[in-house]
């Protein structure tokens, strides 16, 4: 028992003598806490809804000022924001469009007699239509914009009779944009990154700082190889791997978890497959690129692990993986706009879901590009200055 107490002592000094892991310890439940408590569950704000306006008249302006105005509270009814951000469109062709692109999460059109139908006591309807690959979002929205409706029979300017059968009169029809899409499918977009994330960090980032301890890459340097053929050598072993493990976990996902992209049922969509295998390509290579500059420049590869896991947790909580964008706090969505991520995340989502081309992703294609560029650059510097 006495040798038991001895190595226990031993093991707890080398603990104590290592604050970076003593901290680790600590900020990892600790960031899982903030970031998924903070993430998963707030109430949905702000959400860009295209209005087609066909109707011009009291009814109608009175319900779009309802809408504008809708508050949603979060935290226990504090820290109320507005429901919607209205975005006019000119028609519905442009506001299919629209929600297509992913601009907008949903479409309330308002048929030209909504205003005098609603004057003469009779019957219209307002067709509002979801984007239906965030279910959360669109869970969200439908009832609130019926709620909107409810409102309007409140208002003494819309009143036609001491019996105001505004509200009786009004009817939604809402519709779902595309098939309905379950929840896992929602969530695998954003574990195909984190399985190209956990690559960069287990088989890329931490292999090379063992392999540095070891003395390998010291080798590579009393070759012919210039130090930046190892980098080009190091990030495309790095990218293969993480395509294999990215494409593995989407043959399981389909195979096995029921996901079921548009680019591949009913009919395969070649141009969507090959966009999809760009977005994981530069993905990979920037995350790549991004974890190979770190670990050049790290000491030990224990302190390597052990730094990577909040890391880790920042960029998969606040890409939008797990729940939509505007259901979070605004400090987590002002990190999303600098997270990789949250870009690779939401251009899988419009390939596999919504059989979107180029010209949706575009934007999101151009920031990985500049992202991975600067990665590859920093990976290059890093290993001029730190091998």
């Amino acid at each position: 028992m006495k040798g038991a107490l001895a190595v226990c002592w031993r093991d707890i000094l080398k603990f104590l003598g290592q604050p970076v892991v003593m901290v680790s310890t600590i900020v990892g439940p600790f960031l899982t806490l903030i970031l998924l408590g903070s993430a998963f569950g707030g109430a949905i704000t702000h959400a860009p809804i295209a209005v087609v306006q066909g109707s011009y008249g009291p009814y109608s302006s009175n319900f779009l000022g309802i809408l504008q105005n809708e508050q949603t509270c979060q935290f226990g009814g504090i820290d109320c924001q507005n429901s919607f951000q209205l975005i006019n469109a000119p028609d519905l062709g442009t506001a299919q469009q629209m929600l297509h692109a992913g601009l907008v999460k949903a479409i309330v059109y308002i048929p030209p007699d909504f205003d005098g139908a609603l004057a003469a006591n009779s019957k219209v309807t307002i067709t509002v239509t979801l984007d239906n690959t965030d279910p959360l979002s669109a869970a969200a929205i439908g009832p609130e914009i019926t709620q909107a409706g409810q409102q309007l029979s409140s208002l003494s300017l819309v009143q036609t009779s001491p019996a105001d059968t505004t509200s009786a009169n009004m009817t939604f029809d809402l519709e779902d944009a595309y098939r309905n899409v379950l929840y896992i499918e929602f969530m695998a977009p954003g574990t195909f990154i984190q399985a190209i994330m956990f690559v960069s960090i287990i088989a890329g980032g931490v292999q090379l700082v063992v392999d540095k301890e070891r003395g390998i890459i010291e080798g590579y340097l009393v070759t012919p190889l210039k130090k930046y053929e190892i980098v080009v050598g190091v990030l495309l072993s790095g990218v293969c791997k993480a395509l294999f493990s990215a494409i593995a976990v989407f043959i399981l996902a389909v195979a096995i978890a029921g996901v079921r992209p548009s680019s591949i049922f009913p009919n395969p969509n070649f141009v969507g497959i090959a966009l999809t295998m760009v977005t994981l390509f530069l993905t990979a290579l920037g995350l790549i690129g991004m974890m190979t500059a770190y670990a050049v420049r790290s000491t030990s590869a224990d302190l390597y692990r052990v730094t990577c896991f909040p890391i880790n947790l920042i960029l998969y909580y606040t890409s939008g993986a797990i729940y939509p964008l505007n259901g979070m706090p605004a400090w987590m969505q002002e990190v999303s706009v600098i997270n990789p991520e949250t870009y690779a995340v939401n251009a899988l989502r419009l390939l596999m879901y919504k059989g979107a081309g180029l010209q949706a992703v575009v934007g999101d294609f151009i920031f990985l590009a500049v992202f991975t560029g600067l990665m590859i650059s920093l990976a290059v510097l890093a290993f001029r200055r730190g091998i």
